[in-house]
């Protein structure tokens, strides 16, 4: 019985994790430069990104620390966690992050 809760849990946690991808994917296939776009709407767009990018980063990250055993995680923190993350990637997107923000808004711009 506790393989088919174990199941359902991983198969929900997938399906949140597509979701979100899908969500930051389209969020910044929305940021893609079209005729007038403005320098804001890019650097927007080029932000979005690397949050993306950090997102990731940051949730590779936290899957390489090992799980106490002493108490297993509910679904409601590994969406809470999961939502933590991707909000520290926004801050950190929104104030400098690492520089991938940048140099998209420079190739957008034709910058080199």
């Amino acid at each position: 019985m506790s393989d088919i809760n174990a199941l359902n849990t991983e198969s929900t946690l997938f399906q949140l994790r597509a979701s979100t991808v899908e969500r930051a994917v389209s969020t910044v296939n929305s940021g893609v430069q079209r005729v007038g776009d403005t320098e804001a709407d890019m650097e927007k767009a080029s932000q979005q990104f690397e949050a993306l990018m950090l997102n990731f980063m940051i949730r590779e990250m936290r899957a390489t620390v090992p799980e106490s055993t002493l108490f297993p995680r509910s679904m409601a923190e590994e969406i809470f966690t999961g939502m933590v993350d991707e909000q520290i990637a926004v801050e950190m997107a929104g104030n400098g992050g690492i520089g991938i923000s940048r140099m998209i808004f420079n190739q957008l711009r034709g910058e080199k």
